[in-house]
């Protein structure tokens, strides 16, 4: 595993000036809120993972647990004289990864991560097979667990006696763009999502399994379009099933941002 950088800061944390305001003194509340002091001015507090660093003046009178708290949620604190000169840091552990792209890019680092991965994303394409397999009413052989895709092609032919996989792929596809711009926003790094690793599409993986859905939405259609009306089709079918097509995306974003969590946190 490569070596993590100290003190990475939470993605959405700010720095916490206290050196040249009306700050007084810096204390720990009762719900591990940073409470600043001022003068002639109410009192603010802070929650301690809006804060990525502290740079505060000599005369500040710090308490010992707000301290140590900053110590332990690895803000550091530069103390300075009123010249805005640095006299010295006080730096604590490292922060914990906390955002979906920190907890990425410490995963990818990681030899295991091959390994959880892959044992990860075959029970989430279990799972959502199961699932589909469930609402179109298709028996769950073990042929059908093995290649699901066929078996609902097949279903479908069976009940309207026409084939569907290119109208599930069209439909799949418009899935696969927005969970990608999903992803892009929620990490700000397309880089990690495609061959940041050898063999490495997290889009595709993804893609793939979220695709499962579109043959819920198409198993019960009695006609779909041919292929030259395909992809108006395939946008207004999906702009229909918006609401649908989201909270099964926000769903899967969160089963990975947990998996990540749980191996990297």
């Amino acid at each position: 595993m490569q070596h993590r950088a100290l003190h990475t800061p939470a993605m959405n944390a700010q720095p916490l000036y206290l050196h040249n305001g009306s700050a007084q003194r810096l204390d720990l509340d009762a719900a591990q809120r940073l409470r600043i002091e001022r003068k002639d001015l109410p009192e603010r507090r802070i929650p301690l993972h809006h804060v990525s660093r502290i740079v505060c003046s000599s005369t500040l009178d710090i308490s010992a647990r707000a301290l140590m708290a900053c110590m332990k949620s690895g803000i550091p604190l530069a103390v300075v004289d009123p010249k805005g000169e640095t006299l010295g840091w006080c730096l604590g552990a490292r922060r914990k990864e906390t955002s979906m792209r920190q907890l990425l890019t410490h995963a990818l680092d990681d030899q295991a991560w091959p390994t959880h991965y892959a044992d990860w994303l075959a029970q989430q394409h279990a799972a959502t097979a199961a699932q589909t397999l469930l609402l179109c009413g298709v028996p769950t052989t073990d042929a059908a667990r093995h290649n699901p895709r066929a078996a609902l092609c097949n279903a479908h032919f069976v009940k309207h006696q026409q084939g569907c996989a290119q109208q599930v792929d069209a439909l799949a596809l418009l899935a696969q763009h927005e969970l990608a711009a999903q992803l892009t926003q929620a990490t700000c790094a397309p880089e990690l999502l495609a061959w940041h690793r050898p063999g490495l599409n997290l889009i595709e993986d993804l893609g793939r399994v979220i695709g499962l859905h579109a043959h819920t939405d198409l198993h019960h259609a009695p006609l779909l379009p041919e292929a030259d009306k395909l992809t108006p089709w395939a946008v207004r079918h999906y702009e229909r099933h918006t609401a649908h097509w989201q909270q099964r995306i926000g769903q899967l974003m969160y089963a990975f941002e947990q998996f990540l969590r749980s191996h990297w946190l």
